[in-house]
């Protein structure tokens, strides 16, 4: 397992390695290797500096791009290829270190018949802040309540030796991953007092310490046995996750003005340990050219061991009149373990009958188990609200949840070449699936079972496939196919689905001009039945969407020192989902119940054009402009106070311009601007707000997270080694 110390060392190693790159770029510039030499070395090293001018919601804009000023490594890379050491080639590329949210640092070596080495370490800095998502309801511009800044690093090393080999290779490798940094999440405090009490306390926001780890082994052969072509490999993870979440000051809640609810200390610490081991065997074999055979066998396990500790202190909620009960305690300590075993297996056959006519035959076969269960213990020490003593209130329970999956799938597909002109498929999909669960509860204090119940869900789908490739010209293509009929759902008490999908796509080529053209269409309705709730009965429900995808582009190249390329896509998302919304006050009767809908539209445009010149011999340019933009539902307002209508009307827009000049045989000068202009508002007014809930009984507006970016760049390209003037 890598130590972090050996991480960000191999991180340092990689930039050092970049600045040795761009030293000798700059020694060294103008020598090539003397004749005689067996070694080659050609490089490119891009260095420069970055502005940042922000104007608007720089939360949004972080969350976004996360772009900041000052010095940064562009593409660069440096590659020797020799016959005298232990490697043929060897490739150190860098890009994105300095200022840039997202750099990585990778090398290949190779060695002819012996052996192939490839790694990249990456790192990302992932911001998260938007005040959209999960907001305090009574201050609802004050941002959001589930936000992170982390550094993730990543890393992946993969050897493979023999790797020109057919008969016989081996292939190993690592991975890592690590996730570090603040953050913020929000809780309910306290815990004991239960959603029917009177004294259920109330919605705090947290701060939050993320921490998780993992390492990845692998080794496998591959090569040929009996005439197959076979692989065997195997995979073993381990990973941790020990974030933390804290409150070390007054924290009043979410909560109305009239809310009593308030944590004064507040800790809680997960100590999660997990692991994951797979097989995977491969193999194929054919025939004379006419019958291939192709599987895969996959097993997988998974394990997790979970232990949670929170601690607490506070005030219990109240009103003005009937103030909470002071909460000295509340002490929760749970402890839990999940297993997942996974079977898959995969075998296709084709059968060309003639060279215009083959049929193919594909099953799959899916099992797993979820399995796990947890103890829940808590110690809840208070007093009333005028400082008497409660009685301590505990809590032993424990729990047991399970989940059985099967899914048998076959699909079989007939392929005809009429002519040069026209070819179509036919085909049909049937899938069987069986589906169980359990659970139990019980409470330890007095033996009562809360619950125990089992359900096994069983259905079979059936689907219809057909498509067609059509070419009315030399230079005109079109490809259309269509499935029709129903998909199941691993949720089981959803019914099928019954499903239309529908693509058709045009290319057309006419000398220096490309032209291509696409419809896609998607239409799933989805039937289920909700489950008995606070009094309320099983209800029929459906989840209806429906999507329509249109694109063309269009690249011209009239001469090699020009290309123009431009394109629009338009996508319109309809979706309608019944759903059961409380009205009212309390929330327990039923009578406070209604069945009401949730509805999300989207009318997304987003076009684009390049532009790549070359007008004199040293200069070089390039421009780009894109714009996304969704107006969303409009002005459509929900006609009931149990509907929900939502969209993300939004306008974002980017021009990019970048020149070239060529100084010298070995260095290029880089000039470039980019400009973002992001707006949240359907009538794109800056001082405007956006209404989160308009319904007649609740209008929520939050102030739009609009902005705007300039980022200029310099930067300078140094090339040396053989073919450096040869650019």
């Amino acid at each position: 397992m890598y130590s972090d110390k050996i991480k960000e060392r191999i991180l340092s190693a990689g930039l050092l390695m970049v600045a040795a790159m761009a030293t000798a770029a700059v020694s060294f510039g103008q020598t090539t290797p003397a004749p005689e030499s067996n070694t080659t070395v050609t490089s490119s090293v891009e260095f420069g500096y970055r502005g940042a001018e922000v104007n608007g919601n720089h939360e949004k804009f972080r969350s976004d791009l996360n772009y900041r000023a000052g010095v940064r490594i562009f593409d660069s890379s440096f590659l020797i290829e020799s016959k005298d050491n232990f490697f043929d080639s060897a490739l150190i590329t860098a890009s994105g270190w300095g200022s840039d949210p997202q750099g990585s640092f990778g090398l290949k070596l190779d060695k002819t018949g012996i052996y192939k080495f490839d790694s990249k370490v990456r790192r990302v800095t992932y911001f998260n802040n938007l005040a959209t998502h999960a907001f305090n309801w009574s201050q609802p511009n004050t941002g959001s309540e589930h936000r992170s800044n982390t550094d993730n690093t990543f890393g992946d090393f993969d050897l493979r030796l023999r790797p020109e080999s057919k008969t016989f290779r081996v292939n190993m490798g690592a991975s890592f991953s690590n996730a570090r940094g603040p953050g913020s999440n929000t809780i309910r405090f306290p815990a004991f007092t239960g959603i029917f009490s009177t004294q259920r306390g109330d919605e705090f926001q947290v701060d939050t310490l993320i921490n998780s780890k993992s390492t990845d082994f692998r080794l496998g052969v591959e090569g040929q046995l009996a005439g197959f072509d076979v692989g065997l490999n195997y995979g073993h993870r381990v990973f941790t996750d020990r974030s933390t979440y804290f409150v070390n000051s007054f924290n009043a809640g979410n909560g109305p003005d009239t809310s009593t609810a308030a944590i004064t200390s507040y800790n809680r610490a997960y100590n999660t340990k997990g692991s994951s081991d797979y097989y995977n065997l491969m193999f194929h074999r054919s025939v004379a050219q006419r019958f291939e055979l192709t599987g895969r066998l996959i097993y997988s396990l998974n394990k997790s061991n979970i232990r949670e500790v929170d601690t607490g202190t506070g005030i219990g909620n109240g009103s003005v009149t009937t103030p909470g009960i002071f909460v000295d305690l509340d002490a929760v300590n749970v402890t839990g373990i999940a297993k997942r075993p996974q079977t898959r297996g995969d075998i296709g056959t084709t059968f060309r009958v003639t060279n215009n006519f083959r049929i193919s035959d594909t099953f799959n076969f899916d099992q797993f188990a979820i399995s796990g269960g947890n103890r829940f213990l808590e110690t809840f020490i208070s007093r009333t609200n005028t400082g008497g003593v409660r009685p301590t209130d505990n809590a032993d329970t424990v729990s047991a949840r399970a989940t059985s999956y099967r899914r048998l799938a076959n699909t079989i597909e007939a392929d005809l070449q009429v002519n040069r002109s026209f070819a179509f498929h036919v085909g049909y999909r049937y899938t069987k699936r069986r589906v169980g669960i359990g659970a139990f509860d019980k409470n330890l204090l007095n033996n009562a079972i809360a619950l125990d119940e089992s359900d096994v869900f069983e259905n079979t789908t059936h689907t219809f496939l057909a498509g067609a490739k059509i070419k009315p010209t030399k230079n005109w293509s079109i490809f259309a196919d269509i499935d029709r009929g129903s998909a199941d759902n691993v949720f089981t008490r959803l019914a099928n689905a019954n499903a239309l999908n529908f693509r058709i796509r045009s290319i057309t080529n006419l000398k220096n001009l490309r032209l291509n053209l696409s419809f896609i269409t998607k239409d799933n309705d989805n039937p289920g039945t909700s489950l008995p709730i606070l009094g309320v009965a099983a209800t029929d429900t459906v989840a209806k969407s429906k999507a329509r995808i249109f694109s063309g582009s269009v690249e011209w190249t009239p001469e090699s020192r020009f290309t123009l390329s431009t394109g629009y896509t338009y996508n319109r998302v309809d979706s309608n989902i019944d759903v059961i919304v409380p009205l009212g006050s309390p929330v327990v009767p039923a009578t406070s119940y209604f069945i009401g809908s949730s509805r999300y539209f989207s009318r997304d445009s987003y076009f684009y054009f390049d532009i790549n010149a070359r007008p004199i011999k040293r200069l070089s340019i390039y421009a780009s402009y894109r714009i996304d933009r969704d107006p969303g539902q409009g002005n459509l307002v929900a006609p009931r106070a149990q509907d929900i209508y939502s969209s993300y009307p939004m306008r974002f827009q980017t021009p990019e311009v970048r020149i070239a000049i060529r100084l010298s045989r070995n260095v290029d000068w880089n000039l470039g601007y980019q400009y973002y202009s992001y707006s949240e508002n359907p009538i794109y007014d800056p001082f405007a707000y956006i209404v989160i809930a308009n319904r007649p009984n609740v209008t929520v507006r939050i102030a739009p997270q609009n902005y705007t970016a300039h980022l200029p760049y310099t930067s300078l390209r140094i090339y040396f080694g053989r073919d450096a003037g040869d650019r």
